[in-house]
């Protein structure tokens, strides 16, 4: 069974989450990155009763930066945190808005990549079970 997780889009200016319910990703929220970002994971973290953080990560110039974040991360939690790719999760995303209305799809995408790439692991996970 997997168990529940966090799923997070790091980025510089927003930071993307989303969460696992049973076998399906559900965007969650977008929160600004700042210096309480940690915090604000830590508190979504025990309301919904998370057991798992699944990180999106490409190897490009955010990856460092990403790894910094998960570093700190991992010293106010102890569940176990994974990456796992997430290279064409916001250019899926906008593939599927296309068909939205205006307003969504100009807003900001960083909950549905990282319930994109959540949904993919979901999926991995099921399979090799």
């Amino acid at each position: 069974m997997i168990p529940k997780c966090l799923a997070i889009d790091f980025g510089t200016v927003r930071i993307g989450l989303a969460v696992s319910r049973a076998t399906l990703a559900d965007p969650l929220t977008i929160i600004q990155n700042s210096a309480e970002s940690i915090a604000v994971i830590t508190k979504i973290i025990e309301e919904e009763e998370i057991q798992q953080i699944v990180v999106g990560i490409s190897e490009r110039e955010m990856a460092e930066k990403t790894r910094k974040f998960v570093q700190e991360l991992q010293k106010t939690i102890s569940l176990p945190i994974v990456y796992t790719d997430e290279t064409l999760s916001s250019k899926t995303v906008h593939e599927k808005l296309l068909g939205a209305k205006r307003a969504k799809r100009q807003g900001s995408i960083d909950h549905y990549a990282a319930a994109e790439f959540l949904q993919q692991w979901i999926e991995t996970q099921e399979a090799q079970e």
